[in-house]
């Protein structure tokens, strides 16, 4: 089986060209091959306009060769514990650094037993990045008055999330519709990565529980965001202070 190729920023920090060595290192793996990808990487890519702590790395895992075509989450979470044990060989596996991350969609599962089977076995050692239905609704939470106007309107067909065209779901066209822009294209995110912070506080009007997604519309998307905006220092002095 191909490994996973990583994509990650230096370590080099801002415009003081300081190396740094991460204290907190997010490794992501995406069930989309553009959309989740190229917004991570955006986000990356202007860490510092976004508030990202200087002591976060990220690390984006790309699925070539033989699992290119991967996406469910069950096979995520096979390339996510394979990815450990090989950091772990070579001796590059830090517990109190590392974090590993799948993002993927509620609606890769038809059955809630199934979704609520994954979560419950996934979510131990990982942290869980889901969208109900899909990462297109947290796109579309970037929107002004979001919740109101496009997922509250169409929350019964959002959350069943059908083909509408042969390259469209309900949820990615509204999206497109909305912001005139496609998630599958390399420039969306530059016209959305202002109002992150608008999507981060729209979120938390959806649910953000993972396993209560099973039956409704929401995203921790932003949950992850803004623990990636922390200074891990801080955790660190709080832990050592519960000894």
């Amino acid at each position: 089986m191909s490994p996973l190729r990583e994509f990650r920023s230096l370590t080099t920090r801002f415009e003081e060209d300081v190396q740094i060595e991460p204290l907190r290192r997010y490794y992501l793996i995406f069930e989309g091959a553009n959309t989740e990808r190229k917004y991570f990487q955006g986000i990356d890519n202007n860490r510092k306009e976004l508030g990202i702590n200087s002591q976060i790395e990220l690390v984006i895992l790309h699925k070539e060769g033989d699992i290119s075509s991967f996406s469910h989450p069950i096979k995520l979470l096979e390339l996510i514990e394979d990815k450990k044990k090989s950091l772990k060989r070579d001796g590059k596996f830090d517990k109190a650094i590392d974090r590993f991350v799948i993002v993927f969609d509620r609606d890769s599962y038809e059955k809630i037993e199934d979704y609520i089977e994954f979560v419950e076995k996934a979510s131990g050692d990982n942290i869980l990045t889901v969208t109900s239905p899909c990462f297109e609704l947290w796109l579309i939470l970037h929107v002004e008055d979001a919740v109101e106007k496009y997922i509250v309107a169409n929350k019964d067909n959002l959350f069943e999330n059908e083909k509408v065209s042969s390259s469209h779901t309900c949820a990615s066209r509204l999206f497109s519709e909305i912001s005139g822009s496609n998630p599958k294209s390399g420039s969306f995110f530059k016209k959305i990565k202002n109002r992150i912070d608008l999507a981060i506080l729209q979120e938390k009007e959806l649910e953000q529980d993972i396993l209560r997604m099973a039956i409704d519309l929401g995203s921790n998307v932003g949950v992850l965001i803004e623990q990636m905006r922390e200074d891990p220092r801080d955790v660190l002095v709080k832990d050592s202070s519960e000894f």
